[in-house]
């Protein structure tokens, strides 16, 4: 078979019309492959435009404390923690000087959330101001099970540490009544909480004749996307909420009670002292400090339709869209007897591609949601106008234009419904499965699927 009688059979007969449309196909995932790498693309433009905007108001907070350090001076023989379970014993021929942390014996953290946005160009970035208050009591330190006695305690030295993981986002004076008495913040942390970003401030002692030191401290800050706190005391409370009605909430607890709705939020974590995987005092903070991390609880300001997010799941499906409208307009004419030229065909899917960009395109300026009405209207239109003249009547170019609608109708509840999409997905191909079977019912396969035998022209012939 020579290159003329292949294009003649190509052309006239419909296995090879239906290899050539498979072939189209697959060429069509160029352009295909081209729109799904602009919608990444542009997910990393707006993630650089959020985080540009996060760097000058403040970013995804998280808030440890507060942590009370106490030093202390050891002559001689002394012990420290080696370990979680282990003490060692060492004499350096000096004196020894450290710090010993220790947390809360309650803790109570309020935080309410009040939304900000921001806007780089085209890209909306959900920011908030929070109003803290921390509440709580800390018992007196005690460092008999370390051998330390009394007086080689340095009480007049201890300081109270707040960690803030972007402390250049606080945004008033902090203040701190501390059994009764006010303190203003320093900026700064301790050596002993490894100098991590946050505040601190120094007392001058503890009284003698008290065992319980209760304290409470506010705090405006800024962030961004997500806030998350550590539940230090024995008893934890933590409270947050938000006028933001898409809340996805953190950490290794779920809230204990939480209220949603299109207004806001409001959640409360309580978790106990036997939850948790850390002590209440250690000398050595970064063996503590990584159990911490893994602790705490919050919550991420999400928006509930991430547009390139659904651009980039919608797009997945594009190879399933052009192989049913293609076999769709292949089956017309295998029943109606017509003739569909592959240029055609070449139309018919760049129509369907180009559905992919007006969705991304639209949806930077209008959402997602009208963007993918108006992009499905749009191009059923302009397909179902374009079939009416390609098959010759209203009829079938009607069938083009309601499949059409029904698969965009599909795609849209896969979208929609991240839970059910494998049962939908499912469902659905065995529906349009049936619908193929049932219109082919009739065909003589055997009589489509010859393949016509071609005299090669001798020399004699000719």
């Amino acid at each position: 078979m020579n290159i003329n009688e292949l294009g003649k059979y190509c052309n006239e007969s419909h296995v090879g019309r239906a290899l050539l449309v498979t072939l189209l196909i697959m060429l069509l995932q160029i352009p295909a492959a081209s729109i799904e790498q602009m919608v990444v693309d542009r997910k990393a433009t707006q993630k650089q435009a959020i985080n540009d905007i996060q760097k000058k108001w403040g970013q995804t907070q998280k808030i440890i404390g507060p942590l009370l350090v106490v030093p202390y001076e050891k002559k001689g023989q002394w012990q420290y923690q080696h370990s979680a379970d282990k003490i060692k014993s060492a004499n350096p021929g000096g004196v020894h000087f450290g710090r010993a942390v220790f947390l809360p014996e309650n803790l109570e953290v309020k935080n309410q959330l009040s939304n900000e946005s921001r806007y780089r160009g085209l890209f909306d970035v959900p920011l908030y101001q929070a109003d803290i208050t921390m509440s709580g009591y800390f018992s007196k330190p005690r460092f008999d099970d370390w051998g330390i006695p009394d007086e080689d305690v340095l009480w007049k030295k201890a300081r109270l540490v707040v960690l803030v993981s972007d402390a250049r986002a606080i945004q008033k004076q902090a203040r701190l009544s501390w059994n009764g008495k006010d303190y203003f913040f320093e900026p700064g942390t301790d050596a002993a909480t490894l100098d991590i970003q946050g505040y601190h401030v120094e007392f001058d002692g503890f009284d003698e004749d008290k065992d319980k030191y209760s304290f409470t401290t506010q705090l405006k800050l800024n962030g961004s996307e997500s806030l998350y706190v550590a539940p230090l005391g024995k008893d934890s409370l933590i409270a947050i909420s938000a006028p933001w009605p898409d809340p996805s909430f953190q950490g290794k607890w779920l809230p204990s009670s939480r209220e949603v709705s299109e207004s806001g939020f409001n959640a409360q974590w309580q978790i106990p002292y036997l939850g948790r995987n850390f002590s209440q005092k250690t000398q050595q903070f970064s063996n503590l400090f990584s159990d911490i991390q893994t602790a705490v609880v919050g919550v991420d300001l999400i928006f509930p339709v991430d547009n390139y997010r659904m651009s980039e799941r919608s797009i997945k499906y594009q190879l399933l869209f052009l192989v049913l409208t293609f076999t769709a307009i292949w089956l017309i004419e295998l029943i109606a007897k017509l003739r569909v030229h592959i240029m055609q065909y070449l139309f018919i899917g760049a129509g369907l591609c180009v559905f992919y960009l007006l969705e991304l395109s639209l949806s930077e300026h209008l959402g997602f949601y009208l963007a993918y009405f108006i992009a499905t209207v749009a191009i059923v239109v302009m397909i179902s106008a374009y079939s009416l003249v390609m098959l010759h009547t209203g009829k079938r170019a009607a069938i083009i234009g309601a499949s059409l609608s029904a698969l965009y109708l599909y795609l849209f509840t896969l979208l929609q419904e991240q839970n059910y999409a494998l049962v939908i997905g499912s469902l659905g191909l065995f529906f349009m499965l049936a619908v193929v079977m049932y219109a082919t019912r009739k065909i003589d396969w055997f009589k489509v699927t010859q393949i016509p035998v071609f005299k090669t022209q001798t020399a004699e012939s000719a």
